[in-house]
């Protein structure tokens, strides 16, 4: 059993200016879920390019939660994949942006490629506050990016 789920939202706002933001990985923590606390620093000062690196710290479960992530896929402003990985696993996140409507539908892709055999387990029982942190960062994401 293997943990995988999607999470959209549509954006007022170009596919170009959407991809470059979401793209940044050290803004994550802007529209996040402020559950998580995350800030994240590139290893590299410079551009998304692939293969970048960044240190991430945030909160899981309200615990301290160190993960590396990797950008794995850049195609701009369609596409952007990264890997997060901490002491316990590794979450794969793809967002494909695509026009809608004059703005840009988002959609996110986030699956467990590691981990322990019980997570997806876990994850199922706390599936309402798993969702309710993707489908909040999105709404922020959406909010951030229509009020700029």
């Amino acid at each position: 059993m293997a943990y995988s789920a999607v999470y959209t939202v549509d954006v007022k706002a170009p596919q170009a200016k959407v991809f470059d933001y979401v793209a940044d990985v050290s803004r994550h923590g802007e529209w996040g879920s402020a559950d998580d606390h995350m800030k994240a620093t590139a290893e590299e000062s410079g551009p998304p390019t692939m293969g970048a690196r960044y240190d991430a710290d945030g909160m899981l479960n309200g615990k301290p939660n160190h993960s590396v992530v990797t950008i794995t896929a850049l195609d701009a402003p369609k596409r952007l994949a990264f890997d997060a990985e901490d002491t316990n696993s590794v979450f794969h996140h793809e967002f494909t942006f695509s026009p809608s409507n004059g703005g840009t539908h988002v959609e996110r892709h986030v699956t467990m490629t590691k981990g322990p055999f019980y997570f997806p387990v876990v994850l199922a029982i706390f599936k309402g506050t798993v969702q309710k942190n993707y489908n909040g960062a999105m709404s922020n994401l959406k909010t951030k990016m229509e009020s700029s």
